[in-house]
């Protein structure tokens, strides 16, 4: 399967989305800075739903998502991007 410029954007476009619904603030120290955005890797599979529906294939979260999660929405963003069309492309 090729993936297209457009649709690696809609890719990037949707974890985007997921990260700002599903994010956890956590609290370290109690200051400003020390507030931690993450997603666990069993929540980012729920990201990988509309994804698929794009796609139109399923894709095997364990190939795709990173043990231990995700620290930041950069992070999240373009290391789950990368991985969801290196797999797509590699089923063609």
């Amino acid at each position: 399967m090729d993936v297209t410029v457009a649709t690696r954007r809609r890719i990037s476009e949707l974890l985007e989305q997921f990260w700002d619904e599903r994010a956890i603030q956590i609290e370290t120290t109690g200051t400003v800075e020390d507030l931690i955005d993450e997603i666990d890797s069993l929540s980012a599979v729920d990201a990988l739903i509309p994804i698929e529906d794009l796609l139109n294939i399923d894709i095997e979260a364990a190939k795709v998502i990173r043990r231990g999660g995700y620290d930041s929405k950069e992070q999240f963003v373009n290391e789950l991007t990368a991985s969801v069309v290196r797999y797509a492309e590699a089923l063609s």
